[in-house]
């Protein structure tokens, strides 16, 4: 019969000590623990005592094959310090949360359901979020996605640091509300493999006449019913944010009205002349229910790459075009149309007045001449103003 193991406090110079063997430590090594008292150590040993009665009946009936995969696990855990109960305990709280989860389109539905008092470019930017993770993960339990596949595919489809910036804060946000312990469908440092891009102050960017006239002959080809809402910030500067509110009651013979709620940037109702060129678009191009027609964002995507722009767009495959731009194309740039619209207005001589107004610049004339004085020579705006419809 095998000896009864002991775990009698002895006294020693460094104080109570207690021995406890190898095969019943936790570490599988010889220990020795010290105690400042004699109480201390009487209690640590009947600790030791209960646990031992407790679970050493238990080791007496594990199978030899489940021992062999035991000390197998401990192999392999011990170079990164992890206990086979630790990995375990992780495991669990995994397949727990799997269990939990839900599919990631239920989970984008749930999302926008909460945020339906949202503002409408908020609700916009959501849809355009979720439209785009389920062309990629569509099917998938959200415990199961991978930061890292997020971030990989990040990359590859959203095109510069601020866009990427804007769509990742909106993603983790995303995540977090998932994580939440009332849903707990996944973890909520899921995409904090991430990192945030730098964003370097660029210089203002225009078209030129050609890439204008190409971009709007491709819309007139392909999509016409994207003709009007290119030309109405190409002539008249207006934000996108307020294009997409915009009505075709807003829009007269006489000019286009933005009324105060559409203009959120510095909440004031202004209203835009008509200006001729946009005039002959809208007269071959009529608005009949929508200014910006259902499905703009791929169709617009899809517009500037057939324009020889490097745009990501799935739309192209409608034309047989590989969905990834050659990088040798260049890029759009940031708010291109706004920002040939008033470059085009200063080559031309508009009255400054008018066009802070008109095109709803909070800052002040010198800000304006700063931005786009000399930017754009004369007879690039003036080619730019005489573009018209084919038909």
């Amino acid at each position: 019969m095998a000896k009864r193991i002991r775990f009698t406090p002895v006294n020693s110079p460094s104080g109570w000590r207690i021995n406890i063997p190898a095969k019943v430590s936790e570490t599988g090594r010889r220990e020795q623990h010290f105690y400042r008292t004699e109480k201390l150590a009487k209690e640590a040993s009947k600790e030791l005592r209960k646990k031992y009665d407790e679970f050493g009946s238990q080791t007496r009936a594990i199978p030899p094959t489940l021992a062999e995969q035991a000390m197998a696990a401990k192999k392999i855990l011990e170079p990164f310090g992890i206990t086979i109960l630790e990995a375990a305990s992780r495991i669990a709280a995994q397949e727990q949360q799997r269990i939990a989860s839900v599919k990631i389109e239920a989970a984008l539905d749930a999302f926008k359901e909460a945020k339906a008092a949202q503002s409408i470019k908020h609700r916009q930017a959501i849809n355009q979020m979720a439209n785009h993770l389920l062309e990629k993960f569509r099917g998938i339990e959200i415990a199961d996605i991978k930061g890292a596949d997020v971030d990989a595919w990040m990359n590859e489809k959203i095109n510069g640091p601020s866009s990427f910036n804007g769509r990742m804060r909106l993603l983790k946000n995303f995540w977090r509300w998932c994580a939440h312990p009332k849903r707990g469908w996944c973890k909520s440092d899921t995409l904090d493999v991430s990192e945030r891009k730098e964003e370097i102050p660029s210089e203002t960017v225009v078209l030129t006449a050609t890439q204008a006239d190409q971009l709007l002959r491709q819309a007139e080809k392909h999509l016409p019913d994207c003709i009007i809402p290119f030309c109405i910030p190409l002539y008249t500067g207006m934000r996108q944010a307020e294009l997409r509110r915009l009505k075709p009651s807003d829009i007269t013979k006489e000019g286009i009205s933005v009324p105060a709620a559409n203009d959120r940037k510095n909440n004031r109702r202004r209203y835009i002349q008509m200006p001729p060129p946009l005039a002959k678009w809208l007269k071959a191009y009529p608005i009949s229910k929508f200014v910006c027609p259902p499905n703009f964002n791929r169709k617009q995507l899809a517009l500037k790459r057939l324009a020889g722009f490097r745009v990501w767009s799935d739309y192209v495959k409608k034309f047989s075009l590989e969905e990834t731009p050659d990088e040798k194309l260049p890029e759009w740039p940031q708010n291109a149309l706004r920002h040939t619209a008033a470059s085009v207005s200063v080559a031309l001589k508009k009255p400054l007045p008018d066009l802070l107004f008109e095109h709803g610049h909070t800052g002040g004339e010198e800000t304006l001449k700063k931005h786009y004085l000399g930017l754009m020579p004369k007879s690039q705006a003036q080619a730019i103003w005489n573009l018209i419809p084919k038909n």
